[in-house]
Protein backbone atom coordinates (compact mmCIF):
# COMPACT_ATOMS: atom_id res chain seq x y z
CA UNK A 1 0.00 0.00 0.00
CA UNK A 2 1.25 3.40 -1.32
CA UNK A 3 0.60 5.44 2.11
CA UNK A 4 1.20 8.70 0.09
CA UNK A 5 -2.07 7.77 -2.42
CA UNK A 6 -4.12 10.28 -2.06
CA UNK A 7 -7.90 9.45 -1.00
CA UNK A 8 -11.40 11.10 -2.45
CA UNK A 9 -13.81 9.77 -0.32
CA UNK A 10 -16.28 12.68 0.34
CA UNK A 11 -18.42 15.02 -1.72
CA UNK A 12 -16.94 18.04 -0.98
CA UNK A 13 -13.65 17.21 -1.94
CA UNK A 14 -12.63 17.65 -5.79
CA UNK A 15 -8.97 17.88 -5.64
CA UNK A 16 -5.79 17.07 -3.99
CA UNK A 17 -5.21 20.53 -2.73
CA UNK A 18 -4.77 20.72 1.10
CA UNK A 19 -7.73 23.11 1.70
CA UNK A 20 -10.24 20.84 -0.56
CA UNK A 21 -12.49 19.63 2.21
CA UNK A 22 -12.92 23.54 4.18
CA UNK A 23 -15.90 22.35 5.73
CA UNK A 24 -15.24 18.84 6.87
CA UNK A 25 -11.73 19.53 7.89
CA UNK A 26 -13.13 23.36 10.32
CA UNK A 27 -15.80 20.95 11.81
CA UNK A 28 -13.31 19.36 13.51
CA UNK A 29 -13.58 22.06 15.89
CA UNK A 30 -16.56 20.13 17.86
CA UNK A 31 -14.27 17.39 19.06
CA UNK A 32 -11.58 20.14 21.01
CA UNK A 33 -14.93 22.22 21.98
CA UNK A 34 -15.54 18.79 23.57
CA UNK A 35 -12.04 18.43 24.84
CA UNK A 36 -12.45 22.15 26.70
CA UNK A 37 -15.85 21.55 28.11
CA UNK A 38 -14.51 18.37 29.80
CA UNK A 39 -11.26 20.15 30.84
CA UNK A 40 -13.07 22.88 32.41
CA UNK A 41 -16.01 20.21 33.90
CA UNK A 42 -13.04 18.92 35.49
CA UNK A 43 -11.34 21.92 37.03
CA UNK A 44 -13.11 21.43 40.86
CA UNK A 45 -11.28 17.83 40.74
CA UNK A 46 -7.76 19.24 39.50
CA UNK A 47 -8.39 21.93 42.51
CA UNK A 48 -9.20 19.75 45.52
CA UNK A 49 -6.73 18.99 47.59
CA UNK A 50 -5.43 15.64 47.77
CA UNK A 51 -7.65 14.94 45.12
CA UNK A 52 -6.33 13.38 41.69
CA UNK A 53 -8.42 11.98 38.73
CA UNK A 54 -8.47 8.75 37.43
CA UNK A 55 -6.48 8.22 33.80
CA UNK A 56 -8.98 6.06 32.80
CA UNK A 57 -11.41 9.21 33.22
CA UNK A 58 -8.79 12.24 32.48
CA UNK A 59 -7.39 9.95 29.00
CA UNK A 60 -10.55 11.10 27.06
CA UNK A 61 -10.09 14.58 26.98
CA UNK A 62 -6.39 14.39 24.97
CA UNK A 63 -7.78 11.38 22.76
CA UNK A 64 -10.73 14.03 21.98
CA UNK A 65 -7.96 16.43 21.27
CA UNK A 66 -6.38 13.55 19.19
CA UNK A 67 -9.67 12.71 17.27
CA UNK A 68 -10.10 16.57 16.03
CA UNK A 69 -6.25 16.69 15.49
CA UNK A 70 -6.03 13.75 13.03
CA UNK A 71 -9.68 13.72 11.09
CA UNK A 72 -8.67 17.35 10.34
CA UNK A 73 -5.05 16.23 9.16
CA UNK A 74 -6.92 13.66 7.02
CA UNK A 75 -9.19 16.24 5.66
CA UNK A 76 -6.83 18.66 4.37
CA UNK A 77 -3.81 16.53 3.47
CA UNK A 78 -5.94 13.58 2.64
CA UNK A 79 -3.54 10.79 2.26
CA UNK A 80 -3.82 7.15 3.46
CA UNK A 81 -1.10 7.75 6.20
CA UNK A 82 -3.10 10.86 7.14
CA UNK A 83 -6.03 8.54 6.69
CA UNK A 84 -4.27 6.22 9.93
CA UNK A 85 -4.15 9.36 12.03
CA UNK A 86 -7.99 9.86 11.67
CA UNK A 87 -9.37 6.61 12.61
CA UNK A 88 -6.58 5.30 15.27
CA UNK A 89 -7.67 7.71 17.48
CA UNK A 90 -11.10 7.23 17.36
CA UNK A 91 -10.93 3.64 17.64
CA UNK A 92 -8.72 3.85 20.78
CA UNK A 93 -11.33 6.40 22.62
CA UNK A 94 -14.37 3.83 21.96
CA UNK A 95 -12.54 1.19 23.69
CA UNK A 96 -10.64 3.27 26.64
CA UNK A 97 -14.23 4.30 26.82
CA UNK A 98 -15.85 0.70 27.01
CA UNK A 99 -13.43 -0.07 29.70
CA UNK A 100 -13.62 2.95 31.75
CA UNK A 101 -17.64 2.30 31.42
CA UNK A 102 -16.83 -1.30 32.66
CA UNK A 103 -14.99 0.05 35.55
CA UNK A 104 -16.99 2.57 36.69
CA UNK A 105 -20.31 2.03 36.04
CA UNK A 106 -19.70 -1.74 37.44
CA UNK A 107 -16.96 -1.76 39.49
CA UNK A 108 -15.59 -4.92 37.18
CA UNK A 109 -11.72 -5.52 38.06
CA UNK A 110 -9.46 -4.24 35.81
CA UNK A 111 -8.79 -7.75 34.05
CA UNK A 112 -12.41 -8.54 33.86
CA UNK A 113 -12.91 -4.72 31.57
CA UNK A 114 -10.07 -5.49 29.36
CA UNK A 115 -12.10 -9.01 28.72
CA UNK A 116 -14.97 -6.97 27.79
CA UNK A 117 -13.00 -4.57 25.80
CA UNK A 118 -11.21 -7.84 23.70
CA UNK A 119 -14.47 -9.32 23.58
CA UNK A 120 -15.93 -6.09 21.51
CA UNK A 121 -13.05 -6.17 19.03
CA UNK A 122 -13.64 -9.63 18.54
CA UNK A 123 -17.23 -8.89 17.65
CA UNK A 124 -16.17 -5.84 15.39
CA UNK A 125 -13.89 -7.97 13.75
CA UNK A 126 -16.63 -10.14 12.87
CA UNK A 127 -19.13 -7.21 11.87
CA UNK A 128 -16.81 -5.79 9.60
CA UNK A 129 -16.15 -9.08 7.88
CA UNK A 130 -19.70 -10.04 7.54
CA UNK A 131 -21.50 -7.03 7.20
CA UNK A 132 -18.86 -4.36 6.21
CA UNK A 133 -18.77 -4.50 2.36
CA UNK A 134 -22.42 -4.58 2.39
CA UNK A 135 -22.94 -1.06 4.29
CA UNK A 136 -22.40 2.28 2.17
CA UNK A 137 -18.94 4.65 2.54
CA UNK A 138 -17.77 1.83 4.81
CA UNK A 139 -19.82 3.00 7.45
CA UNK A 140 -19.76 -0.56 8.77
CA UNK A 141 -17.10 0.01 11.54
CA UNK A 142 -19.16 2.58 13.55
CA UNK A 143 -21.97 0.17 13.39
CA UNK A 144 -21.25 -1.86 15.96
CA UNK A 145 -20.49 0.81 18.05
CA UNK A 146 -23.98 1.75 17.46
CA UNK A 147 -25.28 -1.41 18.67
CA UNK A 148 -22.84 -0.75 22.41
CA UNK A 149 -24.68 2.09 22.94
CA UNK A 150 -27.68 1.08 22.57
CA UNK A 151 -26.68 -2.20 24.09
CA UNK A 152 -25.71 -0.21 27.01
CA UNK A 153 -29.16 1.88 27.55
CA UNK A 154 -30.68 -1.44 27.53
CA UNK A 155 -28.77 -3.07 30.07
CA UNK A 156 -29.07 0.05 32.41
CA UNK A 157 -32.52 0.48 31.66
CA UNK A 158 -33.34 -3.07 32.88
CA UNK A 159 -30.65 -2.91 35.94
CA UNK A 160 -31.85 -3.99 39.18
CA UNK A 161 -30.36 -1.51 40.64
CA UNK A 162 -32.21 2.31 40.67
CA UNK A 163 -28.97 4.14 40.53
CA UNK A 164 -27.66 2.62 37.04
CA UNK A 165 -31.06 2.97 35.64
CA UNK A 166 -30.84 6.68 36.18
CA UNK A 167 -27.97 7.03 33.57
CA UNK A 168 -30.22 5.08 31.12
CA UNK A 169 -31.72 8.15 29.41
CA UNK A 170 -28.43 9.55 28.95
CA UNK A 171 -26.95 6.67 27.30
CA UNK A 172 -30.65 6.70 24.71
CA UNK A 173 -29.64 10.56 24.38
CA UNK A 174 -25.83 9.63 23.22
CA UNK A 175 -27.30 6.99 20.93
CA UNK A 176 -29.42 9.44 19.27
CA UNK A 177 -27.05 11.27 18.46
CA UNK A 178 -24.87 8.69 17.05
CA UNK A 179 -27.23 7.36 14.90
CA UNK A 180 -28.28 10.80 13.41
CA UNK A 181 -24.42 11.44 12.99
CA UNK A 182 -23.65 7.54 11.22
CA UNK A 183 -27.10 8.52 8.77
CA UNK A 184 -25.07 11.53 8.19
CA UNK A 185 -21.88 9.74 7.13
CA UNK A 186 -23.72 6.66 5.31
CA UNK A 187 -25.37 9.32 2.86
CA UNK A 188 -22.90 11.63 1.91
CA UNK A 189 -21.61 9.95 -1.21
CA UNK A 190 -25.29 9.41 -2.17
CA UNK A 191 -26.02 13.16 -1.74
CA UNK A 192 -23.57 14.66 -3.83
CA UNK A 193 -25.28 15.20 -7.09
CA UNK A 194 -27.61 17.37 -5.43
CA UNK A 195 -25.71 18.32 -2.50
CA UNK A 196 -22.09 18.60 -3.45
CA UNK A 197 -20.64 19.75 0.16
CA UNK A 198 -21.73 16.55 1.60
CA UNK A 199 -22.83 15.62 4.94
CA UNK A 200 -19.68 14.14 6.38
CA UNK A 201 -19.35 17.43 8.65
CA UNK A 202 -22.23 16.53 10.40
CA UNK A 203 -20.57 13.38 11.71
CA UNK A 204 -18.17 15.94 12.71
CA UNK A 205 -20.91 17.69 14.41
CA UNK A 206 -22.71 15.45 16.46
CA UNK A 207 -19.18 13.61 17.02
CA UNK A 208 -18.05 16.17 18.80
CA UNK A 209 -21.44 16.03 20.62
CA UNK A 210 -21.41 12.44 21.04
CA UNK A 211 -17.94 12.17 22.57
CA UNK A 212 -18.64 15.66 25.27
CA UNK A 213 -21.98 13.83 26.48
CA UNK A 214 -20.16 10.48 26.53
CA UNK A 215 -17.38 12.00 28.53
CA UNK A 216 -19.45 13.77 30.49
CA UNK A 217 -21.44 10.82 31.75
CA UNK A 218 -18.85 8.96 32.77
CA UNK A 219 -17.01 11.95 34.79
CA UNK A 220 -20.37 12.16 36.73
CA UNK A 221 -20.61 8.23 37.39
CA UNK A 222 -16.87 8.77 38.55
CA UNK A 223 -17.79 11.54 41.03
CA UNK A 224 -20.71 9.47 42.58
CA UNK A 225 -18.88 6.55 43.05
CA UNK A 226 -15.51 8.32 44.38
CA UNK A 227 -18.29 9.83 46.62
CA UNK A 228 -19.97 6.74 47.73
CA UNK A 229 -16.60 5.36 48.37
CA UNK A 230 -15.40 8.39 50.40
CA UNK A 231 -11.81 8.14 49.07
CA UNK A 232 -11.37 11.08 46.47
CA UNK A 233 -9.75 9.38 43.23
CA UNK A 234 -10.35 6.21 44.94
CA UNK A 235 -10.75 3.05 41.93
CA UNK A 236 -13.43 0.64 42.53
CA UNK A 237 -11.53 -2.14 41.02
CA UNK A 238 -8.24 -1.47 43.33
CA UNK A 239 -5.95 -0.63 40.80
CA UNK A 240 -3.78 2.52 40.05
CA UNK A 241 -5.03 4.35 37.67
CA UNK A 242 -5.49 7.51 39.90
CA UNK A 243 -2.98 10.70 38.41
CA UNK A 244 -2.61 13.59 40.46
CA UNK A 245 -3.18 17.34 39.59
Amino acid sequence: MNLNEHVDQYCERVSAAFWAEPVNAISNLSFLIAALAIWRMLAPDRAAAGRGIPVSVGFTTPLMVCIGLGSFAFHTIGTRWSQVLDVAPIGLFVLWYLGSFLLWFHGLPLKRCLLGVAAFIGFLALFIALAGPHIPNKSGTYVPVLLLLIGITVALRMSGEAELRAYAGSFAGSSLVFAVSLTARTLDERVCGSFPLGTHFVWHLCDGLLVYLTSRTLVHRWRVRTAAAGAPGADPAGTSLSVGR
